[in-house]
């Protein structure tokens, strides 16, 4: 190992500093797009009067460079500038071009930049300038009944898997460009033959963002026979490292990214019907391909009453203070007890569902015969030492009277 004077120069460059900073691809690529047609619009004699050059290319590098020495030297300009870049998006917001609500996105790439390269710049007083908008949006989660319907035209194991991932752990789009198969852990159930009771499922392996949260034993049986079609292709089961889901059209493993994801899953959920072509003026579709499954898993965790605290952890949610002072320890999984709570409520198949409910009741039968006999155990073992207390009686009773006739006997000898 190394380090050279290219390596430190090529660290220094405002663009690769700002391409380090963002580790998902997908967000890379979006915020390259929304920060690229920022830069490009701010004219080239602003640059002249205040560094007295201006860029020889409209390349992204340049532009960067450009835009961060300009904001080193004059802060003041460059928040000017980005004050007048959201003023015109919120004219695209009151036209209806625009939803108020992506025009956050389009500052952060913006500060990942300035960030990158320790520039500092009074974004609260820039936030402010954003138009307010309701939090609470007007999309809606899948039921039961519509992810039921997806499976159903589903032929092919690799989808189910998706699906039912994606609706047993409530995580984001970008987490598929993550996943390996060592972010699974299985808890087998060793006395009914290896019976799968669920997973624990790591989200974002080795960013600070990381969190753990759990998918069902419906969806660990769909991953059991996909590593079985895995074996099937390749001639062996996946390795810990090896992607999560492969792309099924390369003989060469190679990951199936957020894109193909997102492209499986609209081919599906616009053969059930939920995605038509928009009417003129309708900006968004009743549920949102990919959220509407993490919405999906947030109700019925609120259904099944698992504690509020848990599922905001098993969402990726911040907490506050109590997730600096964890509850649990994760590598022990002590939090899958709670979960379990909202497994027959996560679980999409009938009947799969219904056989949940008999071993519940099983077990809930097999739960009272066992404290019936521990009762009549208990029962049993009161009769025994009653048993005993009324022989112990009888024996006091008799050493009593023997005493009081040896008193006698010794008075009348007297």
């Amino acid at each position: 190992m190394e380090i050279t004077l290219e390596k430190i120069n090529e660290r220094s460059e405002p663009y690769q500093l700002f391409l380090d900073s963002v580790k998902s691809k997908e967000t890379l690529r979006r915020y390259r797009n929304l920060l690229q047609s920022f830069l490009k619009l701010i004219p080239n004699q602003i640059y002249q009067d205040n560094l007295g050059e201006i860029p020889e290319d409209k390349e992204h590098a340049t532009l960067a460079e450009f835009f961060v020495r300009l904001t080193r030297k004059n802060p003041d300009l460059a928040s000017d500038i980005i004050a007048a870049y959201i003023k015109e998006d919120k004219k695209k917001v009151d036209e209806g071009i625009l939803s108020a609500q992506t025009l956050p996105n389009h500052l952060k790439p913006i500060k990942v930049l300035l960030d990158s390269n320790r520039v500092a710049l009074h974004w609260k007083s820039l936030s402010n300038l954003l138009p307010r908008f309701e939090r609470g949006s007007n999309d809606r989660a899948y039921t039961r009944e519509e992810i039921q319907k997806m499976l159903e035209i589903s032929k092919d194991i690799t989808d189910n898997v998706i699906l039912l991932m994606f609706s047993s752990a409530g995580f984001r789009l970008e987490a598929w460009d993550y996943f390996t198969w060592k972010d699974l852990t299985f808890f087998r159930d060793d006395g009914n033959d290896g019976d799968c009771k669920g997973a624990a499922l790591l989200v974002y392996r080795g960013d600070p963002e990381s969190y753990w949260t759990f998918v069902t034993p419906e969806t660990c049986k769909a991953l059991d026979l996909y590593r079985e079609k895995w074996k099937s292709d390749i001639g062996r089961y996946p390795k810990p490292d090896d992607p999560l889901i492969k792309s099924s059209n390369s003989p060469v493993i190679h990951r199936l990214e957020m894109k193909g994801v997102r492209k499986r899953v609209d081919k599906i959920v616009t053969g059930i019907g939920l995605r038509p072509p928009l009417q003129p003026g309708q900006k968004r579709h009743a549920v949102k391909l990919d959220h509407g499954f993490r919405k999906y898993f947030n109700t019925m965790m609120r259904r099944a009453k698992v504690n509020f605290l848990d599922k905001e952890d098993m969402m990726g949610h911040k907490v506050g203070l109590e997730r600096h002072y964890e509850r649990y320890n994760e590598e022990d999984f002590e939090r899958f007890s709670e979960y379990q709570k909202a497994i027959p409520f996560l679980t999409i198949s009938d009947k799969e569902r219904q056989k949940i409910e008999l071993e519940k009741k099983h077990n809930e039968l097999k739960e009272e015969k066992t404290a019936k006999r521990q009762l009549e155990k208990k029962v049993d073992e009161m009769k025994e030492l009653n048993e005993k207390l009324s022989d112990f009686e009888k024996l006091k009773q008799e050493l009593r009277d023997e005493f009081l006739d040896e008193i006698k006997n010794l008075k009348a000898s007297k």
